[in-house]
């Protein structure tokens, strides 16, 4: 393994080296008594592709955060262009030539592709913008770029995910911009829409853009990423060559002493013999503007993690829906122990021991201005478990989510602190903590370890485990593929509503891959 200390190039001499197009120096941030960054130093070349890796909470989204203008650093200097620069606010940072694509996206769903790029493009705001113009420039831009933009009175809510990264992209790209920034740009992505976003990056990296990757995933960081950087708990580790480091040398550099727990440890296999603890017959569900869902069976046995994997949009959120009891189907039957929904509901749902882990953390699963204490007690089971008489126990609560954090190892500033400061997978762990500790009879996970690090994944897929040995059914809705197969003793792939026949290890990889892009036909 080749690796460079940390803040230095990776390539050759600093003295040899064209200015960077963008460095920052001693960088250091604070947030209350958590130290975010410390002492950090980075250079980014144009025409470079920069992969930044770190574990959740390593600092990766408070680096980005102030080079995009959100946040100022407390000590430290950022320079563009080799001159010093102090952006007062995102704004600021686009005016400067820096753009950032946020792994949650920042469109307007209610406005139409154009009306949301004049919040970007310069010289449109206010009265001076005409529809026509602006479609005009953002056609030239996206040729420009060999990007494929969305018809400019499309409204945004009803674009495909892929399509809205895309025009994230255009935006941020918008008035000659020549920094990108994407951060966790793949974790909403399906396969080939991620091949497609590698290819356009490649394409940005031969105008001479300088492009910065925030990932977690160590396959893509290797593929596409010309030098690797790792922040480990605020500090920079290491600057590489990506051609020079293997996966696992990554896996160290990010976790430093600690082993990473295996994601691929044994699956759990359970006896023909366990009862079936969900069974669906039959499903039907027709939704307006949305994928329906066709004859759907699925039998899982207590005990047992069957995997459905498939490509985003094809009926996960209306399988999701339905059994946790947001969707009412308009056919078949769903039966928890062999008792069939009386009607589906939340409360219903959670009545017969339906838990569930959302797809999307933070409108489902948490309320970001709450603290972390009070996210943990967003379930109505545990609400009544802890409260005598109607009035919850102060000590009882404490004590309880003092348990949890310790338990899934929740690192924050306190359980008073508010749940928005925490890294991305310190929340989801929240979630999973919060859903599994009612012991579900069945729980529904969507997408569980979407957008974590190797550490946070595992702790997750962990968890899921545990709770499947101790006799829970869980339905793991998946667009990762790697995810199902590693933690699935069944899978079955969900494509344009119709759920094909369960396949049993060991798994035809191929065949699996070919039903997610709906090149075969389920069963």
């Amino acid at each position: 393994m080749t690796m460079s200390p940390p803040g230095s190039s990776g390539t050759q001499a600093n003295s040899d080296r064209a200015v960077p197009v963008l460095a920052v120096r001693n960088l250091c941030k604070s947030f209350g008594a958590v130290r975010a960054l410390e002492g950090v130093s980075l250079e980014i070349d144009a025409g470079e592709i920069h992969a930044v890796l770190g574990e959740n909470g390593a600092g990766k989204s408070t680096l980005v955060h102030i080079l995009s203008g959100i946040h100022r650093p407390d000590a430290g200097a950022v320079l563009l262009g080799g001159n010093p620069v102090r952006f007062r606010s995102a704004r600021h940072a686009r005016r400067a030539g820096i753009g950032m694509v946020h792994q949650h996206f920042s469109l307007v769903e209610a406005l139409t592709v154009a009306e949301n790029l004049v919040l970007s493009l310069p010289g449109q705001t206010g009265w001076r913008y005409r529809e026509a113009d602006v479609a005009r420039e953002a056609q030239a831009l996206a040729d420009d770029i060999g990007l494929q933009l969305a018809a400019p009175d499309e409204v945004v809510g009803a674009l495909p995910v892929g399509t809205r990264q895309r025009l994230e992209i255009l935006k941020a790209l918008a008035g000659g911009g020549q920094v990108l920034i994407l951060d966790e740009p793949t974790a909403v992505l399906a396969p080939q829409e991620v091949d497609n976003l590698l290819d356009m990056l490649r394409a940005l990296r031969q105008q001479g853009r300088a492009i910065i990757f925030i990932t977690h995933k160590l396959r893509e960081a290797k593929a596409i990423a010309d030098r690797i950087s790792i922040l480990r708990r605020g500090r920079l580790v290491a600057t590489m060559p990506a051609a020079g480091v293997s996966e696992a040398d990554l896996a160290r550099l990010m976790v430093g002493d600690r082993p990473p727990a295996s994601a691929a440890d044994t699956p759990v296999v359970v006896s023909r013999d366990e009862p079936i603890a969900l069974e669906i017959s039959h499903l039907h569900l027709a939704r307006k503007n949305a994928v329906a869902l066709v004859d759907v069976n699925l039998e899982v046995r207590a005990g047992e993690i069957a995997g459905v994997a498939g490509i985003d949009g094809n009926g996960q959120r209306e399988l999701f829906g339905v059994l946790v009891g947001t969707h009412t189907p308009t056919g078949g039957q769903v039966k928890i122990g062999g008792e069939p929904m009386p009607r589906f509901s939340p409360a219903t749902a959670l009545k017969a021991g339906i838990g569930h882990i959302p797809p999307d953390r933070h409108h489902e699963g948490l309320i970001l201005e709450m603290s972390v204490g009070e996210n943990f007690l967003l379930s109505r089971v545990l609400l009544d478990r802890l409260a005598r008489r109607g009035v919850l126990d102060a000590e009882a609560v404490r004590k309880f989510a003092d348990e949890q954090a310790r338990r899934f190892d929740v690192r924050s500033a306190g359980l008073d602190a508010p749940v928005r400061s925490l890294s991305g997978g310190n929340q989801q762990r929240i979630v999973v903590a919060r859903e599994l500790a009612p012991r579900p009879r069945v729980l529904i996970a969507s997408n569980p370890t979407r957008g974590l690090d190797i550490g946070a994944a595992a702790a997750v897929s962990q968890a899921l485990r545990s709770i499947a040995r101790e006799g829970c059914a869980v339905v793991l809705i998946s667009t990762d593929l790697d995810e199902v197969l590693s933690l699935s003793s069944r899978v079955a792939v969900l494509s344009q509503g119709r759920l094909s026949a369960p396949m049993e290890r060991p798994f035809d990889v191929g065949k699996l891959g070919l039903m997610m892009a709906a090149a075969g036909t389920p069963a």
